[in-house]
């Protein structure tokens, strides 16, 4: 039994460094379709939310797989980040932090870039900006649009 002991303790370990080694994305978007294929129009499988972390299995092409609780399937990279996001109270208005601040960070955006954006271009339309960020287009709409649109995916019919 003595014998078993270092080779089961050194099988663990192993096992704990390829595990803290897995590297994983969080989403950094409100939601993010999580993909079939590595396409845009794939059809979704499941969805990601603001701050949800998964498990790398591969990248091609600008699309990370990431293991779901129903199955592996295809992120786009705008959609994550590999940087460790973490919400904290000090520095947001009123000492609270929520998920779009949070987003934000981890693109390098925040309040002052915003602010500072806003001065140099003040004819830009933002209400126009929060109403495109509230849309939704749903599976179906793009399965149709791509039907009627005969689009193929890249490299078909070579």
């Amino acid at each position: 039994m003595k014998r078993f002991l270092p080779a089961v303790f050194a099988a663990l370990l192993v096992a704990g460094v390829a595990a803290a080694a897995t590297e994983t994305v969080t989403v950094i978007v409100k939601k993010a379709s999580i993909r079939r294929d590595h396409q845009f129009y794939a059809p979704t499988l499941a969805e990601g939310h603001l701050g949800d972390s998964f498990g790398v299995q591969a990248r091609e092409q600008g699309w990370v797989k990431v293991g779901t609780a129903t199955g592996a399937g295809w992120l786009h990279e705008s959609s994550v980040t590999a940087k460790k996001v973490a919400a904290s109270s000090a520095g947001a208005a009123g000492g609270r932090v929520d998920d779009r601040d949070v987003a934000n960070a981890s693109k390098g955006f925040n309040p002052q870039v915003e602010d500072q954006y806003r001065k140099k271009n003040p004819t830009a339309n933002y209400v126009a900006v929060d109403r495109m960020e509230k849309l939704e287009t749903g599976d179906a709409a793009v399965e149709s649009f791509v039907r009627d649109g005969n689009i193929q995916p890249r490299g078909a019919g070579k």
